[in-house]
This record gives structure tokens, sequence and C-alpha cells, in this order.
């Protein structure tokens, strides 16, 4: 139901989105998205029955290489909902009760090549990575993505440290650290500090997958 209500409003209110299919189970997912190769792919955390199903279809996605890119919709935002969506593989979280103003304009920042995640959501991701081993940003053949220094400022990005911060620790000038920062983002195909914190979640939590 929520699926055919949501899909109705972006065609009563939106010229600028095109909605290509609705679609109740994962094999539908996976089918209507390699069909129809969607920018954007709005998905419930609820999915097919399954409290579960959107973190797994956000997975399945993942997996197959599609290039659509994935927003989380949710009843209500809880930090191990936002670290799970986020890990495999959102680009944004909606709240299902919000104004449809607020996923209108998630789509619009998502396809735009963004991200969409609010202050406490960054913070719960932030806190999620601090507890864990140091990040290692690497390709698919396990060769690492950065130089030591910028794997270093990475890490020191996700524990919420600002760049003048960075810089006193490093013996550096904040310059020096806006810098390196802009090459990380250009190795990575990101372009902000949200981005960077998403990423390195993300590639954690493949690296911790079997």
């Amino acid at each position: 139901m929520e699926c055919e209500l949501v899909t109705r409003a972006l065609k009563a209110h939106s010229r600028q989105i095109s909605v290509v299919a609705c679609v109740f189970t994962s094999e539908e997912l996976l089918k209507k998205v390699a069909e129809h190769r969607p920018d954007v792919t709005v998905i419930n955390s609820t999915f097919a029955g399954d409290a579960q199903g959107g973190i797994k279809a956000l997975r399945m996605l993942r997996a197959t290489g599609t290039m659509t890119c994935p927003i989380m919709l949710v009843d209500c935002s809880t930090p191990e909902l936002v670290t799970g969506a986020f890990s495999a593989g959102a680009k944004g979280i909606v709240c299902s009760s919000g104004p449809f103003e607020v996923l209108h304009k998630c789509i619009q920042r998502v396809h735009a090549g963004q991200v969409w995640v609010d202050s406490q959501e960054l913070r719960w991701l932030l806190k999620s990575l601090e507890a864990r081993e140091p990040i290692q940003i690497v390709n698919a053949l396990g060769t690492s993505l950065l130089t030591k220094r910028e794997g270093l400022i990475v890490s020191m990005v996700t524990e919420g440290l600002p760049s003048s911060e960075i810089a006193s620790k490093l013996g550096v000038s904040p310059s020096t650290v806006k810098n390196h920062l802009y090459r990380i983002y250009q190795k990575l195909g990101i372009s902000n500090r949200s981005e960077l914190i998403l990423y390195a979640l993300s590639s954690r939590q493949r690296q911790a997958s079997p």
C-alpha cells in the first residue's frame, strides 16, 4: 500500500521525476532495476513482508553491481537501521511519516550525486566507526587506494575532527589538510565529508563480509 501511495504522490506532484515501477518482492526489484536502470530506487525498510527486507534488498542491489542510487524509506530512524542501511549501500534515508517534500528533495539530491543524512544520523554513523578497527580503503584486488597519510586523515575525519584539529595533530597547515581531502575526494569519486564517512563505513562493511 505504501509503495502505491508514494508512487501516486510522485506522479501527481513532480514533473521532474519519472516513476518506472512499483514492486513488492526482491525478484521483481532486481528484474525492474535491470530492465529500467533507474537513477534512484526508493526501498522501504520493511520490504516483502520482512522487517529486514530493505537491508537485504540493498545488499542484493550492491552485489549485482547495479548503478542505481538507493534511498531507504523508514518508519522510524534508529542507529542500527541507519548504520545497516548505509553499510549496505543506501545514499539517503527518509522517514515515511515526514512531509512528502522531504522525500522529493532527497530524491533530487541523491540523483545529483549527493547523500541525504541528517546531523543525528551522521553522529550515529560516526559512533559506529569509532569502536572499530582502523579503516583501509582498497580496490577489488585489495590494493590500497590511498597513501598512508591520506588513510590517516580519513580515520581522523571519521572521528569527527575538523580540518584545524587534524592539521594540529599532523603538524601541517589547515590548507594542506584541505588539499589532501580534495585529492581523497577525487580518488574516491566523492565530494564532501559526509560522503567520505559513508564511503568508509561501506568499505569497512564489505571487508568484514565473508
